[in-house]
């Protein structure tokens, strides 16, 4: 099998200033390849260092891509360090140069002339234009001894994606048969997973399984050979129906919003530790406005009784099931919608009201009654408290659905 390595350059992925994403999404992209993946790297703006490893690279892989150091400073060293790892010179591409002083110009600034160099490239590589940035790619292909290609792209993803969409089918490499499905459910964890599944949770052969936790729930993967993918994925899904919410590249606010338009039914927010997540989740999905008329962050006492919220209910806490309940009845009756999700709990770093950090509760207000649902989130942090919090209203909100 051929070998592909992927390096994300940059000091600051190093010190986790900035979480390295691009070498993942990557090596997804390859996944329809008969590439083996044996590492991929994350390597300083270091010429010394970054030179070195892709003289290695260049002496065994079929693939070298790299994302990251093309601006314009001087710690952006990924044009000279493949060039010193190939021995060719860098030289300036006047033409390229002159593409750069006109996006520059276009945005109605001069372009500094550091970024002179973001126009320099060796002989051998041609430029991959990029339609969002200053810095284009290189792409070094050579035929003997054997085929092999390298690839430089910007860090940026907004900016590297579509380049790399439109280059990867021009490379002609090696295509395997590959299919993946991907079950997506709430309410079962991983271990649950595999004791539900048994014999038919395959680690060897034709078609393997795995399983992903995240914020909104356990995803199960079937990924390898198409037909026997098909197969094990016919198998495994009846044994997932009673948690599943969707598949592939189905997202759980989308699907809600599907289901809520299906019924000409409509919904409000009312968030309290979340803060706006729950809100942000669901404007996240295009054309949103169709099921999803508004929320409101109910964050203090007082905005909890402005907006409707009665005190017999804030006197048995904030963080309650009665709060809870109490806040998503308003957010229905204040916007007039056929559905309300309300947020209240426990974000931390300290307890509040007696409840422990992670105490949440998420309601649903509906036409025939409201639901409550109380969790004890593990303690990670504010961010995922708050995000498990508006993922488990949701929840709430498609099981009605179904």
């Amino acid at each position: 099998m051929f070998i592909a390595e992927i390096m994300g350059v940059g000091d600051e992925l190093l010190y986790g200033e900035t979480v390295d994403t691009n070498t993942a999404e990557l090596a997804r992209s390859l996944q329809p390849y008969n590439l083996n993946i044996p590492r991929t790297l994350r390597v300083a703006d270091d010429l010394a260092a970054l030179s070195s490893e892709l003289r290695k690279a260049w002496s065994s892989a079929r693939l070298i891509v790299l994302s990251g150091g093309l601006g314009p400073t001087p710690d952006d060293i990924t044009r000279e360090a493949i060039a010193a790892a190939l021995g060719e010179a860098l030289e300036l591409d006047q033409a390229m140069l002159n593409q750069i002083r006109a996006i520059f110009a276009a945005r109605g600034w001069n372009m500094p002339e550091s970024n002179r160099k973001q126009a320099m490239k060796i002989p051998s590589a041609t430029w991959i234009l990029n339609p969002r940035g200053t810095a284009p790619g290189w792409w070094v292909h050579q035929e003997t001894p054997a085929p092999r290609d390298l690839i430089a792209l910007p860090g940026p993803p907004a900016e590297w994606r579509p380049m790399w969409a439109e280059l990867l089918p021009k490379l002609d490499l090696p295509c395997q048969a590959y299919a993946q499905k991907t079950f997506k459910t709430l309410g079962i964890g991983e271990s649950r997973i595999v004791e539900v599944l048994g014999g038919l949770f395959q680690r060897e052969g034709p078609a393997t399984v795995g399983t992903y936790a995240k914020a909104h729930g356990v995803e199960v993967t079937v990924r390898g050979q198409p037909e026997a993918v098909q197969r094990l994925a016919e198998e495994i899904a009846p044994k997932l129906q009673e948690y599943l919410w969707g598949e592939d590249a189905d997202t759980l606010p989308g699907v809600v919003l599907r289901g809520l338009e299906a019924r000409g039914a409509t919904l409000a927010t009312i968030e309290s530790l979340s803060g706006g997540v729950l809100g942000a989740l669901v404007t996240e999905v295009a054309g949103a406005s169709r099921a999803y008329l508004g929320g409101m962050v109910a964050y203090s006492v007082g905005a909890k009784q402005r907006f409707g919220v009665p005190d017999e209910a804030l006197s048995q806490g904030t963080v309650s099931e009665a709060c809870a309940r109490a806040m998503a009845e308003a957010a229905r009756k204040a916007l007039g919608a056929t559905y309300a999700l309300a947020t209240t709990g426990v974000a931390g770093p300290d307890e509040l009201e007696g409840q422990p950090v992670g105490t949440v509760f998420v309601a649903l207000a509906g036409p025939q009654k409201t639901q409550v649902r109380p969790y004890r989130f593990p303690p990670y942090g504010r961010e995922f408290i708050r995000t498990r919090a508006a993922y488990a209203a949701l929840a709430l909100l498609q099981g009605e659905l179904r």
